[in-house]
């Protein structure tokens, strides 16, 4: 199969299962918002809201990554977020206790893989339609959130707490979005 068929495929695929799309992006919104609430909340409990966040996230990336692969093989890098959001939690649920460094890297190296991988994705994507942009600029905030975390080598757990918020909100904002655009090519391609 080519390149452009297999893209086109999972481009329908996406479109068809919008609402896949559209969960990660609100849980995203929704672990954001908690968060920005919150700010000084104790670090068990960081640890517990960003694995149980982690776990949702990487459950829906693999499911998504999984119904799209039945029709297209292009959904491999949906599918390795997912893996890698799911290890990270299983980290986090696994040493709930975990030190607040070892929390602030652990979160910086996700953010680092999983951006990477939302990237790929959005290149794999076809240019019809803006959901390609929004889950690449999903990608870039995730690494931009890394890279802000790295940057700072003493960043305190309200800082981190807070920078965590704002991104969650920022990519829950942009895959709710790209779920949208998605739908509208849905309905758009029936209508066609």
């Amino acid at each position: 199969m080519s390149q452009a068929i297999d893209d086109q495929l999972l481009l329908v695929t996406l479109a068809r299962n919008w609402w896949m799309v559209g969960v990660r992006g609100g849980l995203a919104i929704l672990f954001g918002v908690v968060l920005l609430l919150s700010p000084s909340i104790p670090l068990n409990v960081l640890v517990a809201l960003f694995a149980g966040y982690a776990a949702l996230d990487g459950a829906s990336a693999v499911a998504s990554a999984l119904w799209a692969s039945r029709r297209s093989t292009a959904a491999w890098p949906i599918l390795f977020e997912g893996a890698a959001s799911l290890g990270v939690a299983a980290l986090a649920f696994g040493w709930p206790l975990l030190a607040s460094r070892e929390l602030i890297t652990a979160i910086a190296v996700w953010g680092l893989i999983t951006g990477v991988l939302e990237i790929l994705a959005a290149v794999r994507l076809p240019r019809a339609g803006a959901g390609y942009w929004l889950v690449g600029t999903g990608g870039v905030s995730s690494l931009f959130l890394a890279l802000i975390i790295l940057a700072i080598p003493h960043a305190t757990q309200p800082y981190v707490v807070k920078a965590l918020g704002t991104y969650s909100l920022v990519f829950g904002g942009l895959f709710f979005a790209a779920a949208l655009v998605l739908r509208h090519a849905l309905l758009a391609r029936g209508h066609a």
